[in-house]
């Protein structure tokens, strides 16, 4: 007689593929460009990046750090769906995915967009360029802290590891977006910005659209009940 078995919705088959995916895409960029994880180790530790490391170390145009860039976007919404579907917030699915997919990539490229547009008005730089490659840094790091964390979310030893597990994630969340933000700050008054601009620029876009978006989440995204 056939028995019935419980279905663990946070570890379908896609999500295996992903990590996967992701598994081989550090391994090609270990492979093509091992200087990569240097680089972007210094870069995301110093206080800033320095003339040199913007213009000959970061490129880009570099396939792997485009390679690692998109990875870092679908780890991030990888992450965001298991904490929503985690709390009920969302039905399981690769759709469900592919909607928190949209709408972090959309997020993270508006960000780069705005800062891209800021340079491109008259005036000097103020640090414009280099705050822009601090945020695709990042971005790429954040997204290869989370890579575990949304593995372990996937696969635990034990299915109450997901309890704590999510939290952890948050926090290094948190704590990178904070970190991002003293060196916004860092980076402003090290090119001669007025404080009272960076004030301006953290509460405008960086603050504000984050306490936003998060309160369009909880009351856009509807409790899905699991029965």
């Amino acid at each position: 007689m056939d028995q019935l078995r419980g279905v663990d919705y946070l570890a379908p088959e896609w999500v295996a593929g992903l990590l996967l995916l992701a598994m081989g895409l550090l391994a090609w960029v270990n492979l093509v460009s091992p200087r990569q994880w240097t680089v972007l180790a210094r870069s995301f530790g110093a206080l800033r990046l320095g003339r040199h490391r913007l213009r000959e170390e970061l490129d880009m145009r570099d396939r792997t750090l485009a390679g690692l860039a998109v990875l870092s976007i679908l780890v991030l919404a990888l992450f965001a769906y298991q904490v929503l579907l985690y709390h009920g917030r969302v039905a399981h699915g690769a759709a469900e995915f592919a909607r928190v997919l949209l709408v972090v990539a959309a997020v993270l490229a508006g960000q780069v967009v705005v800062l891209q547009a800021l340079r491109w008005l008259p005036g000097e730089d103020g640090g414009l360029k280099e705050y822009l490659y601090t945020v695709i840094v990042f971005q790429v790091v954040l997204g290869l802290l989370l890579l575990p964390v949304a593995a372990l979310m996937a696969y635990p030893g034990q299915v109450a590891w997901r309890g704590w597990l999510w939290q952890a994630g948050m926090a290094i969340v948190a704590a990178v977006v904070l970190f991002r933000w003293v060196r916004a700050v860092a980076v402003g008054l090290g090119n001669g910005t007025p404080v009272r601009y960076i004030f301006l620029y953290l509460c405008a876009l960086e603050i504000l659209p984050a306490a936003l978006a998060l309160e369009h989440v909880r009351a856009f995204v509807p409790t899905v009940h699991h029965p």
